[in-house]
């Protein structure tokens, strides 16, 4: 199978190829001259092997010699990409010559040649042309209609091992305890403990609780500091709130309390987590954990505790369980029974509607392949979705005959892979190498949408929508990809977004993570450095072979910054999720990257003279030369100050700058003319004073195809007219800086257009009138922070009139209103989020009327300083899922109408009177009065409560200031 997933993959390495030759036709046309018919006829012979391709896959012959064809159209098509990006970088140059023309005439010859030997080879193999497809949006749309179960639909029949560990995990014993959860890969081991692990009787049965991932790449001091972090919660808090620190600490310990940690040695953090653990009662689950040499790192850590502390195990290996803990037995889940397991199938399988009875016999059949194993089922299932008729279902079972019939052996992982293959197999070419760039983010990662699919635009895996769907744009095409993966199984949602449809962040299962780096190795996609690689010494010479054609790498290494002096010159994307204290722009290995992700490291870059600076780094100008890059993520990554050769960078699509500490934005930004996401450093504020940064001579005007612009001050917009060109934002963060410019900025174009999705306004003023909201059909999210009203006949019902029905989630910050919101805001038919923070309602009362906020799903009330009472009418918020309440120092209790929310899953609070804390909490198995109302809520979470007002007041106005940076 494997020569059939290549050729799969090639296809859409060539179609990678053939795009590029028509964007050098489209853009460089100028400077082709001569060379234009020869590029041209390129072109057209790949579209031309692309279709002798899906021959090769319609044939499903098992041939070396086919294999070694596949490959030399891969070869082919990677060195056609290098050809048009190194002449590009020529004819930018100053120093391009005539006779550069005739350089890429006879490269282009000689890739001529060696095509023509690749046809005759396809002429002999009797391989006929198949006309080229591509999936469609109707396609993926349909799709997905189909699509997005609930993931509770992946569990079937826990409720015996459910019982099991939490009479374990509950059991009182004068000792620590380690439980363990011990399966095969896939078998639903971590399903099994976060069910158990969310109970509202376990939550309440431990003081503290942490939950953290270990796998392969096990590093002992990122787990103790996850732990210490959870089961702490006040450890970034512990500062003196003197009204003359507070801005100045307060701040300083959010963003660098990680930091802190990192300066201390593994036996310094096991003592600081010993002694926070040794008055406690505590549960630490440790997922997936390979070795029992992961344990003997930090067992140190865990003392006795409170009688009937307990630390939790799921691990593959059974002998990990037992060394760990020789008197503890542990739990085994068993396969899916045969009916189980149809079961599970028919609900992946048919998500609407049941399985239709001539699909039965056939389903059963196949589903016995998988050996009860969830995982395959689950697999099985989202690939089986994707088939409607019978005959494609006969199909798929005969490719199951040839591939599955491992499950019934020992060898039920490898099954595993034969069913992750057979959906891979099945993709359509643009969705694969979306699926095995997925295999580049660390094992658990959890991966943002939004950067993931910027990302996968930036390599040109995703088509630009045709004539017929103008109304789309790439982001929605590389969306619906995403969804589309996520259909068939392949990928798992992590987080949904506001909508409570859409996906924030996804994941891969750890095996199909594996399969992707297996592939993604094999086919020179990409490569991955992991943690637990060996030293340098011995591993560069193994790297260099393995990866000398690799076009993508992503270090997970500590040693980040030797590992990227081993990079080769055809190398398109880089990512670093480690620190790196030299990052050498000079190397010409670097100039064909079209990614360049630095977020997840701490950056350090050498300065002309040698020295490094390890807080605040400049960009050096030679990142000017990547003059292909489309995405650059610096987020977070200690810059201080970028050159004006950024405006070199001509190609670049995104450019996110959030949480650097650049102060100034050259002019030169504004020649980038293609950027489609600018996401610029946050604005900072004290005492409602903003802060902006300087922007120059900023020609944001010039950004006809932005979508994305974050944190901007509305001056930098008005002085320029930018406002009457970007019309096609659809997400916008911006600064209001006085009343006029939010005049000017409501009556712009921005608003007409029909584009806008998100909108978070800023203002240390007022907002006044707010008509032009009305007209904002698709606004979906929408943030205003600050003043809605003053006054003693202010009346802000007016004003929140004017919110569209389409929003469903709604922010509002430092509002000052005087009438309760609550009046006009639960009749919003759509709201399914809705956050009042900090100084937003200064009332004292705030009533939900019976049958308001009928599809609301999350509240918070965060810092309303005035409110004393809340009722809550029988038949309000009948879908709320999860609430949340802090810093609201004078509510005296909860409302009795919580009682009715049997939807409610999860009550946090934090910061309240410690006379409200006492009416919720169990103390020595007696309940606080209030208890009744939320006993039937599966997660409750109590925090910290204040004694008096005086200190709650105090932390009040630190955690207003810290939202800002949220």
């Amino acid at each position: 199978m494997a020569e059939f997933v290549l050729s799969r993959l090639t296809e859409s390495v060539v179609s990678l190829a053939v795009r590029r030759l028509s964007e050098l036709l489209i853009h460089e046309a100028a400077s082709l001259t001569s060379v234009e018919g020869d590029v041209a006829r390129l072109k057209d012979e790949l579209r031309w092997i692309i279709g002798f391709l899906k021959d090769v896959d319609r044939k499903q012959e098992r041939n070396e010699c086919f294999r070694e064809l596949i490959i030399q159209v891969r070869d082919v098509a990677y060195d056609i990409e290098d050809v048009i990006d190194i002449f590009i970088i020529k004819i930018s140059s100053c120093y391009f010559k005539t006779f550069q023309l005739h350089r890429i005439h006879s490269q282009i010859n000689s890739i001529q040649t060696r095509l023509d030997g690749i046809f005759r080879s396809m002429q002999i193999f009797g391989l006929k042309f198949v006309g080229e497809e591509s999936v469609s949006m109707a396609e993926l749309r349909q799709n997905f209609r189909r699509s997005y179960p609930d993931e509770d639909d992946d569990v079937i029949n826990l409720e015996v091992g459910m019982m099991d560990l939490k009479a374990q995990l509950m059991k009182q014993e004068d000792r620590l305890c380690i439980v363990s959860i011990v399966g095969m890969g896939g078998l639903g081991k971590t399903t099994l403990a976060k069910k158990v692990y969310n109970l509202v009787d376990v939550k309440h049965h431990f003081d503290s609780c942490a939950w953290v991932f270990i796998s392969q790449t096990f590093v002992p001091r990122d787990v103790l500091i996850e732990i210490l972090m959870q089961v702490d919660s006040q450890y970034c808090r512990k500062i003196d709130l003197n009204r003359n620190k507070y801005v100045r600490e307060i701040s300083k310990k959010r963003k660098d309390a990680i930091e802190n940690l990192r300066t201390l040695n593994v036996h310094d953090l096991i003592c600081l987590l010993k002694d926070e653990l040794k008055e406690k009662r505590y549960l630490v689950v440790l997922d997936d954990i390979w070795r029992i040499k992961a344990w003997d790192y930090i067992k140190h850590a865990f003392p006795k505790g409170k009688k009937g502390s307990k630390v939790l195990f799921t691990t593959r290996n059974k002998e990990v369980a037992l060394l760990a803990d020789p008197s503890s037995t542990p739990i085994e889940p068993p396969f899916l029974t045969h009916e189980e397991s149809w079961e599970l199938l028919q609900r992946k399988a048919f998500v609407c509607d049941g399985c239709p009875p001539e699909f039965e016999q056939l389903g059963r059949e196949m589903v016995k392949k998988c050996g009860g194993l969830p995982l395959g089922i689950v697999l099985l299932g989202g690939f089986l979705r994707t088939k409607a008729s019978l005959g494609e279902w006969k199909a798929v079972q005969s490719h199951m005959n040839s591939y599955l019939n491992k499950l019934h052996t020992q060898q039920q992982y490898e099954g595993v892979n034969e069913i992750l293959a057979l959906s891979y197999y099945d993709l359509p070419y643009e969705l694969k190498p979306c699926f095995l760039y997925l295999g580049n983010f660390p094992e658990d990662w959890e991966i943002p949408k939004k950067k993931l699919i910027r990302k996968w635009i930036a390599e040109g895996f995703v088509r630009t929508p045709t004539n017929g769907e103008a109304a789309e744009t790439v982001e929605d095409v590389a969306e619906l990809y995403l969804r589309e993966l996520i259909d068939r199984c392949m990928v798992q949602v992590c987080r949904r977004d506001h909508t409570g449809i859409g996906v924030k962040t996804c994941r891969l299962h750890d095996l199909m993570r594996d399969f992707c780096m297996l592939k993604a190795r094999e086919d020179n996609f990409s490569e991955i450095i992991q943690n637990h690689e060996s030293n340098m010494r011995t591993a560069s010479a193994s790297f260099q072979n393995l990866a000398s054609y690799s076009r993508r790498l992503s270090i997970h290494h500590p040693n980040a910054t030797d590992w990227v002096k081993l990079v080769h010159p055809h190398l398109r994307s880089l990512l670093l999720f480690e620190t790196i204290y030299k990052l050498p722009l000079r190397n010409k290995s670097f100039i064909l990257l079209r990614v360049l992700e630095l977020e997840f490291s701490r950056l350090s870059i050498s300065n002309h003279y040698g020295s490094e600076s390890s807080r605040k780094v400049k960009v050096p100008r030679e990142i000017g030369n990547l003059i292909h890059l489309r995405y650059l993520g610096l987020r977070t990554a200690n810059v201080y100050k970028l050159p004006n050769s950024i405006g070199n960078l001509r190609n670049l699509l995104t450019f996110d700058l959030r949480q650097t500490q650049v102060g100034n934005i050259p002019r030169s930004i504004s020649r980038l003319v293609r950027l489609r996401h600018l996401l610029l450093p946050r604005l900072w504020l004290l005492n409602r004073v903003f802060i902006p940064y300087r922007t120059g001579d900023f020609h944001s005007d010039k950004f006809s195809n932005i979508e994305t612009l974050k944190n901007i001050p509305s001056e930098t917009l008005i002085r320029y007219g930018a406002l009457h060109k970007l019309t096609n934002l659809r997400n916008l963060v911006i600064l209001i800086e006085s009343d006029i410019h939010l005049v000017v900025v409501l009556k712009s174009p921005i608003f007409a257009s029909g584009q806008l999705r998100s909108l978070h306004m800023i203002t240390p003023h007022r907002f006044l009138s707010w008509e032009p909201l009305s007209s904002c059909n698709v606004l979906s999210k929408l943030h205003l922070d600050g003043k809605i009203a003053e006054g003693i006949r202010s009346n802000c019902h007016h004003f929140l009139q004017h919110f569209p029905a389409s929003l469903t989630k709604l922010l509002l910050s430092n509002s000052n209103m005087k009438q309760d919101p609550m009046v006009v805001l639960e009749k919003l038919p759509s709201l399914r989020f809705l956050s009042l923070s900090y100084f937003s309602y200064s009332g004292s009362r705030m009533v939900c009327s019976a049958h308001g906020f009928p599809v609301l799903e999350t509240l918070q009330l965060r810092g309303l300083d005035e409110l004393e009472e809340w009722r809550v009418e029988e038949g309000a918020l009948a879908n709320l899922r999860e609430l949340d309440i802090q810093n609201v120092h004078k509510l005296k209790m909860l409302p009795e109408g919580l009682k009715f929310l049997t939807n409610l899953q999860k009550l946090s609070t934090y910061f309240m009177m410690l006379s409200f804390v006492d009416r919720l909490e169990i103390k020595d198995g007696i309940e606080g009065e209030d208890y009744y109302k939320v006993s039937h809520v599966p997660s409750v979470f109590i925090g910290p409560g204040w004694s008096s007002a005086e200190k709650a007041s105090e932390y009040l106005h630190a955690a207003a200031f810290l939202s800002i940076f949220s």
